[in-house]
């Protein structure tokens, strides 16, 4: 027999991956809003960064969100190896790393 008690819980457990949607929804829209900001912002920096092979780049026309997100990937590893130190970004993806998989530092080396 269902309980009130058990409607109440699964109703919860409902707003909570809703909630949860919403959340990542809202994350990726706000990625993809930085993606579009880096691109138009600094072109130049992005074409220089990025580290891959296109037919056709165009210097005058901002760079796709694949090529920002390339470039982005691509410099990660030198930008945490360079200023875990200093930068307070970097001291904080340095200090959530695991040490048994140091994959993203092997790249850079």
């Amino acid at each position: 027999m269902l309980t009130l008690a058990w409607y109440r819980d699964y109703r919860d457990a409902v707003k909570r991956k809703t909630h949860a949607y919403h959340v990542c929804i809202q994350a990726g829209v706000i990625c993809q809003g930085l993606l579009h900001y880096l691109s138009v912002a600094f072109s130049a920096l992005v074409w220089s960064s990025f580290g891959s092979w296109l037919r056709t780049i165009r210097p005058g026309i901002p760079p796709s969100e694949l090529v920002v997100a390339t470039a982005m990937r691509q410099c990660l590893p030198a930008f945490l190896l360079n200023c875990s130190d200093t930068n307070i970004l970097a001291i904080f993806i340095a200090e959530r790393q695991d040490a048994e998989r140091y994959e993203l530092f092997r790249l850079s080396s």
